[in-house]
């Protein structure tokens, strides 16, 4: 098969190193607006071939992958749909857009939704087939990983549903996307978003209490050596996204 990576940031980056390994793929098409970035990437794996011609990369296209903002996902997300590609979305804030929602769920092709920097999320997924009384996400990141100068102390920045904290943090909180998601919507799910310049890694905690019982889940994720803000796990996500959709055995 072959992928149309959009962005080529630390997410994109770290996505095609692991591309290198999979056999399956043939061609890592790559689009970015910084020329520097695609011939470092050229230089470096042999798969990779910056975008030249959009819509005749489009018709070669399997899988596009976006990996770059919420405003890609809705700019390239129905194009590659309409191409007849299937859709991996790196920026799942942007879904909290029912209309951008609703247009790219009416396509016949795939719409893949990496965990990113979450765990836990098959066991949620799961545990919201049956009643579900409440969803919440408790993320807490330094200073460093959400842009911020100014904070000394621990302080509490957002503390309510996901449908407002993925308006607010768009850049940081993806996960409130995803977890919303795979359980009981933006509405529903709450969110608290910590900043603590004391701690050097960032920490999510997500709670399912319903009938099939209490989930917690409990992840520290060491930024991603590219951009501290963006953990690694969620560029390693995509990876491993890929890898999955190649293999034969699949791990669901």
């Amino acid at each position: 098969m072959n992928i149309l990576v959009i962005g080529a940031g630390s997410i994109g980056s770290t996505l095609l190193r692991e591309c290198e390994h999979i056999d399956r793929i043939r061609r890592c098409y790559v689009l970015d607006h910084h020329p520097e970035k695609l011939e470092r990437l050229e230089d470096r794996y042999p798969k990779v071939v910056p975008v030249e011609d959009l819509d005749k990369t489009l018709k070669d296209t399997d899988l596009v992958v976006e990996a770059a903002s919420q405003e890609a996902v809705k700019e390239f997300g129905p194009m590659a749909l309409e191409a007849g590609a299937d859709l991996m979305i790196m920026s799942v804030g942007a879904l909290v857009d029912e209309d951008l929602r609703s247009e790219l769920y009416s396509y016949d092709g795939d719409i893949y939704l990496p965990t990113g920097a979450l765990c836990g999320i098959d066991a949620v997924y799961n545990a919201s087939m049956a009643d579900v009384e409440e969803v919440t996400l408790e993320t807490t990141k330094p200073p460093t990983s959400l842009g911020l100068t100014d904070i000394d102390k621990r302080k509490v920045l957002f503390h309510g549903p996901a449908e407002e904290a993925v308006k607010l943090y768009p850049k940081n909180v993806n996960v409130a996307a995803i977890l919303s998601l795979a359980s009981i919507g933006f509405k529903k799910t709450k969110i608290k978003l910590v900043c603590d310049p004391d701690i050097d890694r960032n920490t999510h905690k997500i709670t399912l209490k319903g009938a099939a019982g209490t989930i917690t889940g409990i992840s520290e994720n060491v930024p991603s050596p590219d951009n501290p803000r963006t953990s690694y796990l969620a560029a390693l996500s995509a990876a491993g996204a890929i890898k999955k959709i190649c293999s034969d055995v699949k791990f669901i």
